[in-house]
């Protein structure tokens, strides 16, 4: 994965020595706010990309993104789902789950004016993620609590990614321009936890790989070679 994404930042330092005025380089903070089955257990995310862009004539960009995204439990939802369910059980748990996106993409100029200009732009590629779980479930049977540890769980691995922009640039000097938008991600067999069955059955928290989406909103500043 590393030694994929030393490549890549490599090649595109190449691109930047030969394509001078026609490529940029930029860096943005984003806030993410988890939608769908998502909003069940995570609350919201923070993280930050580095991208390198390459001008292709007057009205679209080619664009390449290393990223950084992080989530962690919301466990007065997580117990709230578990209460809701029935189980007799209160669990004390701490989970993350982090993601590194490196996406190829292009963006499309439009309504384009002297100082700024709004664009869409879509990227794919794939995304390394890392999942962590850890903690314990005080388990109320037949009138006395128990307290279970459960095993730590991690888990890791790369899936594909699709995220979908639309934005706006401001110039503010001849090489300086910010660069603000609202993104939508899909995150496919992602990792996430879930609330078991069983409070004992620890294979169960791991929940199912599955299908994850949240919305971005990201601001960052970018400078023209």
């Amino acid at each position: 994965m590393f030694k994929n994404l030393i490549l890549i930042v490599t090649a595109a330092s190449a691109l930047f020595v030969k394509a001078q005025s026609d490529f940029a380089i930029g860096l943005n903070g984003n806030v993410n706010f988890p939608n769908g089955k998502f909003t069940e257990y995570f609350g919201t995310g923070y993280g930050g990309d580095i991208h390198f862009l390459y001008l292709f004539g007057n009205s679209s960009i080619f664009t390449l993104a290393v990223g950084y995204n992080h989530f962690e439990l919301d466990l007065d939802a997580f117990n709230e789902k578990a209460n809701a369910l029935g189980l007799n059980a209160k669990f004390d748990l701490e989970s993350k789950f982090s993601t590194l996106p490196i996406l190829l993409g292009v963006k499309w100029y439009f309504l384009k004016q002297k100082t700024n200009t709004a664009y869409i732009m879509i990227e794919g590629g794939f995304y390394n993620y890392k999942f962590t779980l850890s903690g314990s479930a005080e388990v109320d049977s037949t009138g006395s609590s128990e307290t279970i540890t459960l095993p730590e769980i991690n888990e890791d691995g790369i899936e594909t990614m699709l995220r979908i922009s639309a934005g706006y640039l401001f110039f503010f000097d001849k090489h300086w321009f910010i660069d603000a938008s609202v993104k939508y991600i899909v995150l496919t067999d992602a990792f996430t936890v879930d609330v078991p069955d069983d409070p004992q059955d620890a294979e169960e928290i791991n929940g199912a790989a599955q299908t994850l989406n949240y919305f971005s909103i990201s601001a960052g500043i970018n400078y023209r070679f």
